[in-house]
Parts: C-alpha cells; sequence; structure tokens
C-alpha cells in the first residue's frame, strides 16, 4: 500500500474513531502510571487508533464462515495498491446511490458478505480522494492515457469565461469590420446580426364612400357617392440615441359618377397627396428639437359639376412648410401622440396655373408666395378598442395676421382583418383664401365608406 493510499485511509479510520463507538476498546497505555487521575489527550487518541487499526485488521483477515481464507494478497485490495486512478465503476455506483442507501451502506447494514463490504469501504475512500485531494489520481480506466484530476479541474475553471470577456478577447485577436459587426462568431455559440434601426409600415385601403362636400369647399366637388383609395406609407428610424427621423407618404384619391354632370364622366372628391419629414434630437425624455417639412398637392384636376372651369390641378396648388421647433412624444400601449411646436416657420406655395392664383392667396400674375409664422401639427392616434381606433391630425398655421387650420379625423371599425367601415370627417377654415360670395371661411369634408383594409 503506498504512502498516499495508507494516509487516506488512516485519516478515514481516524474520523470514524473520533465518533462515539459502543465496539472500541479503551486501553490504558502501558508507559502511563495507573495512578494517573486524568490521562494525556494525545495519548489516548493514539491508543484508540491503534485499536481500531488493529479491530480492522482482525475483520478482513478473519477466517470466513465459508473457509474462504483472506489474506495479504487478497485482489480486492489491488485498487489500493497501485497509484490511485479514476475508476468508472466508483463514478457510476456513486451517482447511482441515494443518499438513505449511502449511508446504510457506510454502516454496513444489509451487507451480508465481507467481500461487498470491503469494496464499499475502498469505493468510499476513492469517492474521498476524487473529491478532496484530485492531484493524487494520475490516471483512467480505460488506459488511454494519463489525468491530473486537479490540473484538469484547474484548466476547466479557467475557460469557464464570461460571453463578454470572450467577445473582448475576440475583438481584440480580430477588429471589428467598418460596420461594427464581428465576423466569424459561430464558435461562441452566438450569431450577430447587424442592429435595424427602421421601422417600416404601409396602409392600403380601398373603399366605396358616401360623400359630403360642403358648396364652399375650396377645391371643389360635390355630395355623392364614390370609390376611394388610400395608401399611407411609413418609413422611421431610431437609433435609441436620441436621434430619430420619421417620413410619411399619404396619398388618398377618390372618384365619383354623377348622372347629372353633363360635362364630366367623372371627378375627384377626394385628392391629396403629403409628405411629411421629420428630424428629431432627443433634449430630454419626451422632448426633442426638432426641424419638419411638410409638402402637399394633389394628384388631378378638380371641377364642380356641369362647370367645365378647373379649380385645382396638381402643382396648383403646391404647399411647403418648413419649421423649427420642438417636438412632444408619447407612446402608450393603445395611446400615441407627436406634438411639434414651432414658433419659427417658413412657408412657400407655389400656384403653377395662374389664373388660380388669386383662388388660393397668391398675388395675380404671380406663381409664389412667401409667409413666415408659427405652426402647431399634432398626430394623435388612439386604439379605443380592439375594433376601433382613431387617428387625428391637427394642423394650425398663423402669419400673425391670417389663420389656416385643418383637422383631419378618421375613424376606423374593423370588421375582419380585410373589411372595415371608416368615417372621415376634416373641418377646415382658412381666411387667407378668397372668401366666395356669401359663403363663409369654415369648410366640411365628410366621407363614410366601406371597404377592404390591409396593413403590413
Amino acid at each position: 500500500m503506498t504512502i498516499r493510499t495508507a494516509f487516506s485511509l488512516s485519516a478515514l479510520l481516524l474520523c470514524q474513531l473520533l465518533a462515539p463507538s459502543a465496539t472500541a476498546e479503551r486501553v490504558r497505555p502501558p508507559h502511563r502510571a495507573a495512578s494517573s487521575s486524568q490521562p494525556d489527550h494525545f495519548t489516548s487518541v493514539a491508543t484508540r487508533y491503534a485499536a481500531k487499526l488493529d479491530s480492522v485488521k482482525r475483520v478482513f483477515l478473519a477466517p470466513q464462515t465459508d473457509s474462504v481464507a483472506v489474506t495479504s494478497s487478497n485482489p480486492y485490495f489491488a485498487l489500493l495498491l497501485g497509484s490511485p486512478v479514476l475508476y468508472h465503476s466508483v463514478l457510476r455506483q456513486t451517482l447511482g446511490t441515494l443518499p438513505e442507501e449511502t449511508s446504510s451502506f457506510y454502516l454496513g447494514r444489509g451487507i451480508s458478505e465481507q467481500t461487498d463490504l470491503l469494496i464499499g469501504a475502498q469505493q468510499s475512500l476513492l469517492r474521498s480522494v476524487y473529491a478532496h485531494e484530485p492531484w493524487f489520481v494520475v490516471g483512467e480506466e480505460d488506459g488511454k492515457g494519463t489525468l491530473n484530476l486537479d490540473t484538469a479541474i484547474k484548466e476547466g475553471a479557467t475557460e469557464q469565461t464570461t460571453l463578454t470577456d470572450q467577445l473582448k478577447k475576440k475583438e481584440t485577436a480580430a477588429p471589428p469590420s467598418s460596420s461594427g459587426v464581428l465576423k466569424d462568431d459561430a464558435d461562441l455559440g452566438i450569431i450577430v446580426r447587424k442592429p435595424n434601426f427602421w421601422n417600416f409600415k404601409t396602409d392600403l385601403s380601398l373603399q366605396f364612400t358616401q360623400n359630403y362636400v360642403s358648396d364652399n369647399w375650396y377645391k371643389g366637388g360635390e355630395s355623392n357617392n364614390a370609390l376611394l383609395a388610400t395608401v399611407t406609407i411609413d418609413a422611421n428610424f431610431n437609433n435609441k440615441k436620441k436621434i430619430s427621423w420619421d417620413n410619411k407618404l399619404e396619398m388618398r384619391l377618390g372618384f365619383q359618377t354623377s348622372r347629372d354632370d353633363s360635362e364630366h364622366k367623372f371627378r375627384t372628391n377626394t385628392d391629396l397627396l403629403r409628405l411629411t419629414n421629420k428630424l428629431g434630437v432627443q433634449a430630454f425624455k419626451n422632448w426633442y428639437y426638432t426641424i419638419m417639412l411638410q409638402s402637399w398637392t394633389q394628384f388631378y384636376k378638380g371641377y364642380k359639376a356641369n362647370d367645365p372651369k378647373v379649380y385645382s390641378d396638381f402643382m396648383s396648388p403646391f404647399e411647403s412648410l418648413l419649421s423649427i421647433g420642438m417636438d412632444y412624444k408619447l407612446s402608450k400601449k393603445n395611446f400615441n401622440i407627436s406634438a411639434a411646436i414651432s414658433p419659427l416657420a417658413l412657408k412657400f406655395k407655389y400656384v403653377d396655373r395662374k389664373e388660380l392664383s388669386p383662388s388660393f392667396g397668391v398675388n395675380a400674375g404671380s406663381h409664389t408666395k412667401w409667409e413666415r409664422g408659427s405652426n402647431i401639427t399634432v398626430n394623435s392616434r388612439w386604439n379605443i378598442c380592439k375594433q376601433v381606433s382613431w387617428v387625428s391630425r391637427l394642423y394650425y398655421f398663423t402669419d400673425y395676421r391670417k389663420v389656416q387650420v385643418e383637422w383631419e379625423n378618421t375613424f376606423d371599425l374593423k370588421i375582419n382583418d380585410f373589411l372595415s367601415t371608416r368615417f372621415f370627417i376634416y373641418p377646415r377654415f382658412d381666411d387667407s383664401v378668397a372668401r366666395q360670395e356669401g359663403k363663409s371661411y369654415l369648410q366640411l369634408n365628410e366621407i363614410l365608406s366601406l371597404g377592404f383594409k390591409m396593413n403590413f
């Protein structure tokens, strides 16, 4: 038996010795005087230890009832006589033994054979060596090579680095590309994708409408039934680091026919082409420094019933508003709002048809007009319930002499994923244009429609 194994076995026996034992026999040391009232503790422990060793020797070397002598050449001692080895059977027995089974096994309960007790004691000792002194283990049972558990454990602990440390190590070895994306990260067990800060959304609808237009509507038109097509495209950028760039393209075009109109086979009752671009830099929390550009015109010529005169056309008028100010953004689960307040605004108006210039507040014989003032634009969306939503746009501009106010309201009642009912109401006030005789500056456009709707 090697010194290491003997030491481990001795330690195990010493632990058993220190525990209360009914079978342990007190032996008075011969060199101590019989008259000593309190024996030396060290001597007592040594004496009990020697007695315990003698007891174990008698147990394992005593003749068996089946007359099979257990001698010092017993092959079952081979596990302890050689260099400590990592035995698979010991590990399997340890992992497969329940706590209560282990307890009774150590106490020798239910064991009828001395050989089983011997093997169990050796396995218990080896388990203790594996757990507490792994540096003594120098080989494996399968003989594929030597193994140092102490070194293996330390190397394993060293390799258990965090993912952050692995990424830092990889960045040092191979700097990231210009796009900021690490390459060949499959060995780290992760997939790195370039972040996408863009969000795209498209709404399409084709609806049949019932339309009401006041007699003094500034683009002409009349109340009737019609067909309306609407397309809204959003492309918004947000890098999550205070920069946002919102882009929105709105296209609405509706046609109507009238039996009483002998001049036109069809006419427009809704016509809008509008592009809104807004760049924001976060100032604090929900507030952004904002510069916004809004531009709008129409697609087709605008007529009135039985009247060949053109009241509006593509680029007649064309309006563009550049504004600088603050934008308040709030986004909740069912409600979001963006309110841009711009004390500095510059408005440009262009009328391609000179004969229409006075109708849109441009001097006769001129195509353009510049105005300075202030602007407020509020866009909101409220999902009132699962089937009903309300989208609103409030536009206000003043040059401190005249005022233009538009309030667009769209109520959608969802029937299913592709069918919906829409109610659109659009009051408008503009005293910057020539007023028709006997008419008010207040105008109204209302549409009730039923049709198909799709978004993605």
